[in-house]
């Protein structure tokens, strides 16, 4: 289904953005590639500096601070990710701060690669961007993914409860929250995530892989704001415990010192990709600072993940490695979720992957399957399925509510929301009814599409004639479910319960025409959609 991207609605429910400006003060030290390093534009500031470092490990998603490193050189090995730098100048200023790098680890830098793990896994979020939100507020990130890299859009990606556990837990393990022991908080006999699940990069790990997990707030953890986190460190490089510590410091909304939170966390990724060159890799950063509670600011990520993208492709990683663009759903909360369209937005979230020309040359096959899956139903489950194909691994876990398809497998296109394990208030799939090609309006609406074709050739009129609608050959109404309009909120803060006391109505009317123009007798097919009170029409892109 293809929602309008923009509508004089639409334009509405989004105000402009007031860029913050972070601190001017310049940071004394810095890491690269797992080593310390004292900033020389600090020095030439300050005067010579001497700097101490605390490493800081996670301790139960709590931290802990070891023993002081006194009189560090530059150019030293730091011997955990996160740390806190107390510096002092030859004249006399100090410096302390929380600072986080990725620190190398010996059994994980032996030279020797494992011989089963031929593709890296990068995978890249934000909370609460629906596909039509990235289009809007990212469109150099959307851009430079289709068009520069060739990723393609799962077009037809469905949700499969609310919020970013119900996303996450599935596509990392396999599972829904309601499936397995009990792991919430203040809940009798709850245990740590780690304990009752096995997330998919243990598995990467076993296989030889480096393996990386960070989000940006970690008071809203995915796994630790309503469950018990993890027992134990989870990956080798996880970024939970530079959060606890940095969020301590009181800086400025979207600003760690006078770095920007998405260039902390852009950086920390980056510093990952370069300190394990050449080793196998399963890295997955998940952002929400800019998007959590709004979106009219995520425009100011857009230049920074392109950057990214184009330092990956300088590192010419794309060859062997998945690239994986998503979000767990689309807004929740706000004027547009309130609006038949934005509840479809959140059941509908940006997801795109890039698939490797290596694994395209060795599974060709698997290949032709991911292309025609692209426009098919599709669930978090599905992407578990697909990360344990990419490792040729298979799920023993088999539900009796859900089929769940790696996407490098045959989906069925016949595939329901009930199949696929979607509740019917979840479902975006919209109910069909045929409409008369007679209808005047059906006619109308036809003949606007062709207008709009005409529009864009207008620069080639010497070229191409004008066209002209020939004949509306079939014409069908959208029509969302009525537990989609009537969802409102889950009644619960687990997300179990769900309140139908919503009265949402539909304020756009969707249509998806088949129809031929002439000359030349050309076929197409266009989504289109009408404002109820306006009558205003808007052709999906």
């Amino acid at each position: 289904m293809r929602l309008p991207l923009w509508t004089d609605q639409l334009k509405n429910f989004f105000k402009p953005c007031v860029p913050v400006k972070c601190s001017d003060d310049v940071n004394w030290v810095y890491t690269d590639s797992g080593r310390f390093y004292i900033s020389s534009k600090a020095e030439k500031v300050v005067g010579k500096i001497e700097c101490e470092l605390t490493p800081i490990v996670n301790d139960e998603d709590n931290t802990t601070y070891l023993e002081i490193i006194k009189d560090v050189k530059n150019g030293s090995g730091i011997v955990t990710d996160t740390f806190k730098a107390s510096c002092k100048s030859l004249s006399g200023k100090r410096y302390t701060n929380i600072h986080v790098g990725i620190a190398r680890r010996t059994k994980a830098h032996e030279p020797q690669k494992p011989p089963n793990a031929k593709y890296n896994v990068f995978m890249y979020g934000f909370d609460s961007m629906s596909r039509n939100m990235v289009k809007r507020f990212l469109p150099k990130t959307h851009e430079f993914f289709v068009n520069e890299l060739g990723g393609h859009i799962l077009n037809e990606y469905n949700i499969v409860g609310d919020g970013t556990p119900q996303a996450l837990m599935p596509i990392l393990t396999g599972r829904k929250e309601t499936e397995i022991p009990e792991v919430r908080r203040v809940h009798t006999n709850a245990k740590p995530v780690d304990e009752i699940l096995e997330f998919v990069w243990k598995r990467f790990e076993k296989r030889g892989y480096v393996t990386q997990w960070g989000e940006d707030m970690s008071y809203i953890g995915t796994f630790t704001y309503r469950m018990l986190g993890f027992k134990e460190q989870p990956v080798h490089h996880y970024m939970r415990p530079y959060q606890v510590e940095i969020e301590k410091l009181n800086y400025k909304r979207h600003c760690h010192g006078n770095k920007g939170t998405h260039t902390v966390f852009l950086d920390w990724l980056m510093e990952s990709l370069r300190t394990n060159l050449g080793l196998p890799i399963f890295s997955f950063g998940f952002f929400s600072d800019y998007t959590y509670d709004g979106s009219e600011c995520v425009g100011l990520i857009d230049d920074g993940n392109v950057a990214m993208f184009k330092y990956m492709k300088s590192l010419n990683l794309f060859k062997n490695t998945f690239l994986i663009l998503m979000s767990d759903h689309g807004a929740r909360f706000g004027a547009l979720r309130q609006t038949e369209q934005g509840k479809l937005e959140e059941r509908m979230p940006y997801f795109g992957i890039f698939v490797p020309p290596d694994f395209r040359k060795d599974h060709p096959n698997k290949y032709t399957n991911f292309l025609e899956n692209v426009d098919r139903l599709t669930t978090p489950f599905d992407i578990y399925e697909t990360l344990l194909d990419i490792l040729e691994e298979t799920n023993t876990f088999e539900p009796t509510d859900r089929k769940s398809y790696s996407l490098f497998s045959k989906i069925p296109n016949e595939r329901s929301c009930s199949d696929a394990g979607i509740e019917p208030h979840w479902c975006a799939c919209l109910n069909w009814q045929n409409v008369s090609t007679s209808d005047s309006n059906v006619d109308a609406l036809a003949k606007h599409v062709v207008d709009s074709f005409n529009k864009m050739l207008a620069n080639f009129s010497h070229l191409c004639h004008k066209l002209k609608l020939q004949q509306v050959i079939t014409a069908v109404q959208l029509i969302s479910n009525d537990h989609v309009l009537k969802f409102k909120q889950s009644k619960d803060n687990d997300g179990r319960i769900a309140d139908f006391s919503d009265n949402t109505k539909s304020e756009l009317q969707y249509f998806q025409l088949k129809f031929e123009t002439i000359p030349g007798e050309g076929r197409f097919e266009a989504t289109v959609s009408i404002d109820v009170k306006t009558g205003k029409i808007f052709v999906a892109e």
